[in-house]
Order: C-alpha cells, then structure tokens, then sequence
C-alpha cells in the first residue's frame, strides 16, 4: 500500500518520484490484473448471462430473470471496458502530476530488474546462480588419485573462467570515458540533494541538485557545463542533439527543470532526484516529458 500512496503523492514539487523501481512495477502489476480481468471476468459474467437467459426462456415471466439478465450484460460490459476506462482517466489528469506519464511508461515498458553497472563486470543473473548450485548438488563424488584430482580442477577452473567472462559482458553502449563518467556518477548514489547545493567534482561529496551533480561529474573529467538545467540546455555549443535509439553511456537526458546522466544500460538513468530520494539509479529516463537528448562533445 506504501507504493500506492507514493504514486497518489507524486506531484511536480517531488520531481521524479514515479521513475523508482518498486513503483513502476506496482504499476505494471496492476495493469497486469486489469488485462486479466478483462479476459477471464467477461467470461465468467457471459456464463452467467447464458444461465439467465435460460431461465428467462424457460419462465418468460419471471421478473428476477430480467433483472438478473440486465445485471449480467451491465457487469460483462464494465469489466471488458474497465481497462479502457482507466486509461482514459489517467489521460485526464493534470499535466501538473506525473501519475498520467508514471501509467504511460509502465504500459509500454516490461518489467524492470534493477540492475547496476560495474567496470567491467555485469551483476550475476539468481537463475544461473540457482542452476550452478544444482549441478554441483548432483554432481557424483568419485574417488580419484591426486594426479588426475588436479587435473580435473585445473580443466574446471578454465570452464568456470571462461562461464564467467561470458556471463559478465557488457552491455553497455558508450566509449570508455562515457562508462568512466557514468560509474564515477554511479559512485554518489544514495548521498543527499540539496537544492542549490555547490558541489565541485571531488570524491568529497557535498550535496547538490539535479544540474549541480551533472556538473560536478563532468568537472571531475576536466568538462565545464553551465550550473543550472536550463543554462545547460541552451549550451548547445557544448553538445550534439541525439535520437533515444542511439543513447550512449554519459549522455545527458534534458527536461523541463530537471536533467540527467543516461548510463547507456538501456533507458537507465542516474540522477540527483529530489530531496527524498537524494541521488539514485532509475529504470527509464521516459517517466515525464523530455527536451530533448544530448551528447556532450568529447565524450563519445
């Protein structure tokens, strides 16, 4: 119930609080739910009315046949428009809430593991995790000499190397300094946001907001941009307008108050949201409006 009482508080004064992961995937099980029902509760309702359409036949002048018939068709045609309905009025709410943009995204995007980036290395997937454990678990113990016992664990050892470095591959879009700029931005998730806050780029965190934290970032890898949002947007000297089919890590996300750092993982971006989540990773840059997307020059 927390999650939906995040959603209902998700106003334009809390930012971008409907990009976290919990609430986009409360969403999508919710609609989730209401597409099943649209399925399975119209069925259910037309056996229902096939049952008092029977009876009706049979005692035409029944009056609690008619009643119940008129309940029947009312109750199938609600469900099966139910998921219309509710679209319809999220469409209506205020452009001052983000619940309407929190919904669109949760309808066209799937679910969101929430993964992280590391240099070099890929977050282990559970289900490979639990298959190892298996094979392992069934694996025969055999009575070997010490010779063949370490040539055994030699040859294994190779396989699991070559397991790993296979499971572990990037897929991260971006040169090497985009990945360097979004793992160095990756380092300050979880830290406070201070709105105006002045931060200079150093290991020493010290708390700023959204502008601030790109700033800082990029001043660490000897970049200069503009200290509020909308200064960086109209530095279009200092970046290249790309299409979101091309996102790359390190390239900057603008909207209207507001800017991020896309980290190349998909639409993941990380970011100073607000004052009570601080800084955090997000699973889609896509939860409100965007400016456009840019790519600072030099980067990649």
């Amino acid at each position: 119930m927390s999650g939906l009482f995040e959603i209902l508080a998700c106003t334009s004064t809390a930012e971008s609080c409907c990009n976290d992961y919990v609430i986009m995937n409360f969403l999508k099980v919710l609609i989730r739910i209401l597409d099943i029902m649209q399925i399975i509760v119209p069925i259910i309702l037309i056996v229902m009315l096939s049952i008092q359409l029977t009876k009706l036949v049979i005692n035409p002048n029944e009056k609690k046949n008619v009643t119940g018939l008129k309940n029947e068709i009312i109750g199938t045609v609600v469900f099966f428009l139910l998921p219309y309905i509710v679209n319809a009025v999220f469409g209506l709410v205020p452009d001052s809430y983000e619940l309407s943009s929190c919904w669109k995204v949760a309808r066209e995007t799937p679910m969101m593991a929430n993964t992280y980036i590391e240099t070099g290395t890929k977050t282990t997937n559970s289900k490979n995790t639990v298959a190892k454990a298996k094979k392992k678990k069934s694996t025969k113990k055999k009575k070997l000499s010490k010779k063949s016992l370490k040539k055994i664990n030699s040859v294994n050892k190779n396989k699991r190397l070559k397991s790993k470095n296979k499971n572990n591959k990037l897929t991260i879009k971006g040169s090497k300094k985009g990945i360097k700029i979004v793992n160095y931005a990756r380092m300050f998730v979880g830290q406070r946001y201070i709105y105006g806050g002045y931060w200079n780029g150093s290991p020493s965190y010290t708390g700023t907001d959204c502008s601030g934290f790109v700033q800082g970032v990029f001043k660490h890898f000897g970049i200069n941009l503009p200290r509020s949002s909308q200064a960086q947007y109209d530095a279009t000297n200092l970046y290249t307008r790309v299409s979101p089919n091309d996102i790359r890590a390190g390239d900057i996300v603008f909207y209207s108050g507001h800017v991020a750092i896309l980290t190349g993982n998909g639409e993941e971006i990380v970011h100073a949201s607000n004052e009570r989540d601080g800084i955090k990773l997000s699973p889609t840059y896509r939860y409100g409006p965007i400016r456009c997307i840019g790519r600072i020059k030099g980067v990649n």
